[in-house]
């Protein structure tokens, strides 16, 4: 049942996403996104119906669209977050104690 709706849900979201990007409303790096999302939802309600081989297909498409949206640009606003916060990190280095 819940397995069902994820399925369904899954395929309207790459549906819905195909059909923006035909009309011209999405761009490529968009559609990836959206689209991986589409198959993460796919691809839970295939494990939770136990069907492996589909759970596998649609987490091999998630990982695929997900690296597309990522170099696509859709991953920039999180790598310039990624960036700032690592920028802000001063390592130390720390030896270790001689006794002597």
């Amino acid at each position: 049942m819940l397995y069902d709706a994820l399925g369904i849900t899954g395929a309207a979201l790459s549906a819905v996403a195909a059909f923006a990007y035909v009309t011209g409303r999405f761009r490529k790096h968009h559609i990836y996104g959206v689209m991986s999302v589409g198959y993460l939802l796919y691809t839970l309600g295939n494990v939770l119906s136990q069907d492996t081989v589909s759970a596998g297909m649609g987490a091999g498409f998630t990982t695929i669209l997900g690296w597309l949206w990522w170099k696509g640009g859709g991953g920039d606003d999180t790598k310039r977050r990624l960036k700032s916060w690592a920028s802000r990190f001063q390592g130390v280095r720390r030896t270790a104690p001689t006794h002597s």
